[in-house]
């Protein structure tokens, strides 16, 4: 039995793997340039304030959140062009199958930037000092003849 053969022609790719060794990916969507600039830019700024305070354990996390977040950015645009299922799966044998960077890839990648943010500490809630538990039970359940009453 022979294994049959791929048809000639353009392969579609999404080039995502493409961003970790080139730039050029990103001469067809500049917009995921900007957007990637500016998230590295909030980052800094919510972390550390400015790149100079920013810890080199900091610096690295912030720099691989930015390359899966390219990477994730690159593989929705593809998905955004092309669809969620393979074209050519689908005219050939009419099975419905998802992109393969659909799969495993791009949730790894979603679940790697998420654990490299909660490393960061951002899911954090900072708080002035410690609060007094009768001021917090004010806060959360407050009286009701106070706010309208008498």
């Amino acid at each position: 039995m022979t294994k049959p053969r791929i048809k000639p022609g353009p392969q579609f790719k999404h080039g995502g793997y493409s961003l970790i060794a080139k730039d050029e990916v990103f001469e067809n969507n500049p917009r995921i340039r900007i957007y990637l600039e500016e998230c590295r830019a909030g980052l800094v700024r919510d972390i550390a304030g400015s790149e100079d305070q920013l810890s080199q354990q900091q610096s690295i996390l912030i720099d691989r959140i930015i390359s899966k977040l390219g990477i994730c950015r690159l593989i929705e645009a593809y998905v955004e062009k092309y669809g969620i299922l393979r074209r050519d799966r689908l005219k050939d044998n009419q099975i419905l199958e998802l992109e393969p960077a659909l799969g495993v890839n791009y949730l790894a990648f979603s679940n790697s930037i998420d654990r490299a943010l909660i490393a960061l500490g951002l899911n954090k809630k900072k708080r002035d000092g410690v609060i007094d538990l009768k001021q917090y039970a004010k806060e959360k359940y407050p009286d009701p003849e106070e706010k309208g009453g008498k």
